[in-house]
C-alpha cells in the first residue's frame, strides 16, 4: 500500500516539475519572439525609408 502511495506521490511531483518547465520555456520563446519582432521592425523601418527615397528619386526623373 505504501509503495502505491509513494509511486503516486512521485508521479504527482513529476507532473508539477514538467508544468513549471513548460511555463518557463513558453516565457523564453515569448521573449525570443519579441526580440525578433523588434529587430524586424527596426530593419523594415530603415529599409522602408531607403526604398521610399529611391522611389521618390525615380518618380522625380519622369
Amino acid at each position: 500500500m505504501s509503495d502505491t502511495i509513494l509511486a503516486l506521490w512521485t508521479r504527482i511531483q513529476n507532473l508539477h516539475i514538467e508544468a513549471d518547465e513548460r511555463g518557463a520555456t513558453a516565457v523564453e520563446y515569448g521573449l525570443m519572439v519579441a526580440l525578433i519582432a523588434a529587430i524586424i521592425f527596426a530593419v523594415v523601418g530603415t529599409v522602408g525609408t531607403q526604398v521610399q527615397g529611391a522611389f521618390t528619386k525615380l518618380v522625380g526623373k519622369f
